[in-house]
Formats: structure tokens, sequence, C-alpha cells
């Protein structure tokens, strides 16, 4: 049995430029080189084709990123877009606490002041709790 003949890229693009130069034919090449014409068909339709998608009409403006490896779905962008929003809600949150927070520092403050100002003492009342039997 015959090993297979492996050909690197150089000698493919030789090949097939040798054919689109019209400068030979298919059948004369696979006979000087010992291939089979139809290997070297296959090799100028794959030369064809990349150079068609090569020059395909790009589209206007940006590039947008894609991860790679990861396809971009209207459900993978839906996903996002609901992510990025709720990155934005927890945040404006985050800031409502913390003004929350201030203004009961601020009350406290304020409330000691008076219990200092009247002579009271402050107390803590305790609420039940729900289901407890206080």
């Amino acid at each position: 049995m015959k090993d297979r003949a492996s050909y690197t890229p150089e000698d493919k693009l030789d090949i097939v430029l040798a054919v689109f130069s019209k400068k030979t034919t298919i059948q004369k090449v696979a006979k000087e080189k010992g291939i089979a014409p139809t290997l070297i068909s296959l090799w100028k339709k794959q030369a064809e084709d990349a150079m068609m998608a090569r020059f395909q009409p790009q589209p206007k403006g940006r590039r947008k990123s894609k991860p790679e490896g990861a396809p971009v779905t209207p459900e993978s962008s839906s996903l996002k877009n609901d992510a990025r929003k709720a990155k934005i809600k927890a945040a404006h949150l985050e800031a409502s606490l913390k003004e929350t927070k201030a203004r009961c520092a601020r009350l406290e403050e304020q409330v000691g002041a008076l219990v200092t100002t009247l002579g009271c003492r402050m107390v803590k009342v305790r609420t039940p709790r729900k289901g407890s039997k206080d």
C-alpha cells in the first residue's frame, strides 16, 4: 500500500497559482507532480472560495467584539442586556441604602441630643416577633 504524500501550503500554492495563471492545465500539473487531478481541482476550488470570502463586502462601522467560542444569539444578547440592567439597579439600590443609613445615623444623633436636652432616659422598645407569645 502506498503512503500518502503530504504537501506543504507553499507547494499547494505554487500548483494552484500555475493553474490560475493558465501557464499549464490541471492535467499537465497532475501528471508532472504525480498528483490526482481531482486533488488539484479541490485545492483550486478551496482557493477560489477563500478569495471570494475575502472579497465579500464588509459591514460598515466598527466591528463588534465577540467572545471567542461563544456565538451571539438573540437569547444571549437579551440575557446580557438583563444582566446590565440588574447591575445598574443594584448600584442604585446600594446608593439608596447608604443614603438611608446616613439619614438614620443623623436622626439617632438628633434623638440623642433631644433626650439629653430634655433630661430623659432613652429606652429601647422591644417589638415582639410574629409567632412569639409575648
